[in-house]
């Protein structure tokens, strides 16, 4: 069996090409920003999920399949040019962001066009369920980010609300590449349900994992400044989990809150705690549960979700 980067290079190629011939790079700011947020690296997760969802099916559908994976890397570059607007970010995978670079109309409007142009390659496929799940998760999507600013230095927020908060902001979108690889390759609702159950602990891991990286991840490595969350009000799991077993803590953080003063004094408490160390405990539950649904699947697919699984266990740096 190939190992899984060998497997998917020549597939992966074949969705730049869908989205080089979308985007169609042109000489205008947003035509050749777009694509060369595509280019910049990143992990191609989710077309991943979505062509190995895909491999499952009919091959007489498999073209779908490709143009579904290229709609969602897509959707996922608009929403993270849409995050750095959000949270004032200046880099992104070690290059500065549309919106530093650009400013602000033109990272609006590159982010629109990423998500019009992303929803144009899949026009016209002809299964109305994968529209309505297609629609439904960009609704949710948008709804997340609404989340984030009302829970933005909120000390009192509820795990429940981060957990909601984390499945729309990345365990969706991955959830999302698996269904709608699975819709456009029509597979059958048991597997179906096995893979989006697949898809929504992946998800919550590969965002606990990230939220942990931010303090402990270089700058180099993360491709931004660290410690950004914290510094812009938002509680990951480990704040969460240490501000429920620590009073002193509670208490400081409820004063950050107030003040937005001094985070490196709520940074350097949590780096002297096991916090990090018992959110990545509740990444493992998740990354086992995730395995757990993979005995449902087919070699040798099978084993390419199991290796994904395998590199997030460890993605720890």
């Amino acid at each position: 069996m190939k190992p899984l980067k060998k497997f998917m290079s020549g597939e992966l190629n074949r969705v730049k090409k869908i989205v080089k011939s979308s985007l169609k790079p042109n000489g205008t700011i947003v035509n050749d920003m777009s694509f060369q947020l595509y280019n910049s690296g990143g992990k191609k997760l989710r077309p991943m999920f979505t062509i190995l969802a895909g491999k499952l099916g009919d091959t007489a559908h498999y073209e779908d399949v490709l143009k579904t994976s290229a709609s969602l890397e897509l959707l996922h570059m608009a929403t993270l040019v849409h995050d750095d607007i959000i949270d004032d970010s200046a880099l992104r995978r070690g290059k500065p962001t549309v919106f530093y670079e650009h400013g602000y109309f033109q990272a609006i409007n590159t982010g629109n066009y990423l998500l019009s142009s992303a929803l144009q390659i899949v026009s016209k496929i002809n299964n109305p369920k994968f529209h309505e799940t297609y629609s439904r998760g960009i609704r949710e999507i948008v709804q997340g980010e609404l989340i984030q600013f009302d829970t933005q230095f909120d000390a009192r927020q509820s795990l429940d609300e981060y957990y909601r908060k984390i499945y729309r902001k990345t365990a969706l979108l991955i959830v999302l590449s698996i269904e709608l690889g699975g819709y456009a390759a029509e597979l059958n609702d048991k597997l179906m349900q096995h893979l989006s159950t697949y898809g929504y602990h992946i998800g919550m891991s590969f965002q606990i994992i990230d939220d942990c990286l931010d303090f402990t991840g270089s700058t180099s490595t993360l491709g931004k400044p660290n410690y950004s969350d914290i510094k812009n009000g938002h509680y990951t799991l480990p704040v969460l989990l240490l501000r429920d077993s620590d009073a002193e803590f509670k208490k400081m953080l409820e004063e950050f809150s107030e003040t937005k003063e001094n985070p490196e004094q709520l940074i350097q408490y949590i780096l002297n705690t096991d916090a990090l160390d018992r959110a990545l405990e509740v990444s493992t539950e998740h990354l086992n549960a995730a395995l757990a649904e993979t005995e449902h699947i087919d070699a040798p697919i099978k084993q390419y979700f199991i290796e994904i699984a395998d590199m997030l266990k460890n993605r720890r740096n």
